[in-house]
């Protein structure tokens, strides 16, 4: 198995204090072994410290074709770890008095021909759409969307979709449960999130992010999904092998998953947004309590429930999120006692669970986040 470290390590190691150097020693273990077991291209991790240090390792490819070596800095689509960031946004709109947690999405975008034939369109408010507590169902889940998909995959090589045709797809179904009484998984709701953010606001989604979240906190591995064609990326593999055309373009436009997910990142990077997050840095301390605790809770399950863009497990102490994006993998995780951030991303969409990996790698820090991971799972 064709193995590297990135070279900026090298430097890392002769610079770095000797915990630290032997904390990325033993990361590069933990990911090397791994890529043994799973056969996986490429895999990367990153783990923040209290004190801010970040450790950082990436063993494998990021192109099995060239043979280029994985490194923390080419970007890989985060898949759905962007909705953490779209729910941060909204809570900076709820602190400015912009947007009300308990908005109707009707008093937003119930305007739209549309948006009566949402299920329990008149009932849905934001922190339902943010807890994924609507009653909505999901597009990829239609035969409409997967035909539509095809079809323009085969007509013109890449399937793009705006985001009101890909809320058409959950038109006119029976909801799942009545707002705030279960819990359903669902992009749609986050796409009616960014319709909203951007009418409550003026300003288009991506710009309020870069100016609200990615600029002022140093984030600037963090890209917008503005392109049919993403610039400075690894390559994605799939069973069917790469998920990226010759020409640059892949199947599913990354243009449409916009506040679905929509962000290129590296883990360092999804390291510092959470390490921020967690630390009040990004939103107030208040906020970051409702993010936590609001939601729909499943009195089976009290240890775990979906929060506000947050997957939340342990009573709160362990916060994470993943992401799938055709191709491509990620997953982070922040725990509350400790104040450690992992995040790791993968150039496969499949074999690897990174949640599992996501413990092995707490590990090299800390022995009690590791556990809590474990816990959880």
């Amino acid at each position: 198995m064709q193995r590297r470290a990135r070279f900026v390590l090298l430097a890392v190691l002769l610079c770095a204090p000797p915990a630290l150097a032997q904390s990325s020693a033993e990361l590069e273990r933990v990911l090397s072994a791994a890529l043994d077991e799973t056969g996986v291209p490429g895999l990367r991790a990153a783990i923040r410290l209290p004190d801010g240090r970040v450790v950082t390792g990436a063993v494998g490819v990021a192109d099995k074709q060239t043979g280029q070596p994985l490194d923390d800095l080419i970007g890989m689509p985060g898949g759905s770890t962007g909705k953490t960031f779209v729910a941060a946004l909204t809570m900076l709109l709820v602190e400015d008095g912009t947007l009300s947690l308990r908005d109707h999405a009707s008093k937003w975008i119930g305007d739209r021909d549309w948006f009566d034939r949402l299920p329990n369109a008149d009932e849905i408010r934001i922190h339902h759409l943010l807890s994924h507590s609507s009653g909505i169902g999901d597009y990829p889940a239609t035969m409409r969307f997967n035909m539509a998909m095809v079809s323009r995959a085969v007509r013109s090589g890449s399937a793009y979709f705006e985001p009101e045709e890909l809320i058409r797809f959950g038109l006119d179904r029976k909801p799942y449960h009545e707002p705030g009484d279960g819990y359903v998984y669902t992009d749609i709701g986050y796409l009616l999130l960014g319709l909203i953010i951007e009418q409550a606001s003026g300003d288009e989604y991506y710009t309020l992010l870069e100016e609200r979240i990615l600029d002022p906190h140093g984030l600037s591995r963090v890209r917008a999904q503005r392109e049919s064609v993403l610039q400075d990326i690894a390559t994605g593999y799939s069973g069917r092998g790469s998920t990226i055309k010759k020409d640059g373009r892949m199947k599913f436009d990354p243009r449409s998953e916009w506040t679905g997910g929509g962000l290129v990142t590296t883990p360092t990077m999804l390291v510092e947004f959470m390490a921020a997050l967690g630390e009040g840095r990004i939103v107030s301390p208040d906020s970051f309590r409702r993010m936590v605790e609001l939601g729909w809770q499943n009195p089976e399950h009290p240890a775990f429930h979906y929060g506000l863009g947050l997957f939340v497990d342990n009573h709160g102490e362990t916060l994470s999120h993943g992401g799938l994006w055709p191709g491509f993998r990620s997953h982070m995780v922040y725990d509350v006692p400790t104040g450690i951030a992992v995040a790791i991303q993968t150039n496969r969409d499949n074999r690897v669970d990174l949640e599992g990996l996501s413990a092995r790698v707490a590990e090299v820090a800390s022995a009690e986040m590791a556990a809590r991971i474990r816990a959880a799972m």
